[in-house]
């Protein structure tokens, strides 16, 4: 079984990574049958949650794509909380999830884990 998480840590200061990084997400689902991948998921983290701010934007609208397409999307709990995304997150269909736990379950279950 092969799963990929994405973590997404960029945000507005460096919206083409972050971009980046939505994109291939939605691609490796796209494909996900012919090239063997059983599970992708997608993490927003720092600069990268803070993107649920601004669901109209661009970036939102690609976060938005993800949870429709049938993509998982969490984000830090801690994080939403803090800085006060977690109605937004949860507008969004996102799942909070601590990333220590996120984290965790991916080296125990085998993601390969990619950062943009």
């Amino acid at each position: 079984m092969a799963k990929i998480a994405i973590v997404v840590l960029s945000g507005q200061d460096n919206p083409g990574r972050a971009m980046a990084g939505l994109h291939v997400a939605k691609r490796i689902y796209d494909a996900r049958e012919e090239n063997g991948i059983d599970e992708v998921e997608v993490f927003l983290f720092t600069q990268g949650l803070k993107l649920l701010g601004d669901l109209d934007s661009e970036l939102g609208g690609l976060i938005r794509e993800l949870v429709h397409a049938g993509i998982v999307v969490g984000a830090c709990t801690n994080q939403l909380n803090n800085w006060g995304l977690a109605d937004a997150a949860q507008q969004a269909q996102v799942q909070a999830e601590f990333a220590r736990d996120a984290f965790s379950r991916y080296a125990r279950d085998g993601f390969t884990v990619l950062t943009f």
